[in-house]
C-alpha cells in the first residue's frame, strides 16, 4: 500500500483507490473495498445510503467540487470507512478503529 493521507493505516483490512472518472466514485470505491473484505458481491451488501448520502459523498470529493475535504469517516457495514481526499478508501474494523 502507498502512503497516504488517510489518518493512520493501522488497522486497515483493505484499501481503495477512486478517481475523477464517472465509473471510479468515492461510493464504487467504498462498496468494492467492502465487498473484498466480506468476500461477497457488492450487490449482497446493504445498501450505501443506509449509511450515507451516497450523492453527497461523490460530489464531497470529486473535482467538480469546490470542497476542500481531506477527509470523511463514517461507519458501514459493520466497518470503518475513511475516504480521503487524495483518493483513497480504507476500510477498518469497528472494533479496530
Amino acid at each position: 500500500m502507498k502512503e497516504t493521507d488517510c489518518a493512520t493505516t493501522a488497522n486497515v483490512l483493505t484499501a481503495a483507490e477512486w478517481g475523477d472518472d464517472d465509473e471510479n466514485t468515492p461510493v464504487y470505491a467504498v462498496v468494492s473495498a467492502v465487498a473484498k473484505v466480506e468476500d461477497t458481491d457488492p450487490v449482497d451488501l446493504p445498501p450505501l445510503y443506509n449509511a450515507i448520502d451516497s450523492e453527497a459523498l461523490n460530489n464531497l470529493f470529486t473535482s467538480r467540487s469546490e470542497s476542500t475535504v481531506e477527509q470523511l469517516t463514517f461507519q458501514y457495514a459493520g466497518y470503518t470507512i475513511v475516504v480521503s481526499g487524495s483518493g483513497e478508501v480504507h476500510v477498518k474494523s469497528d472494533s479496530e478503529a
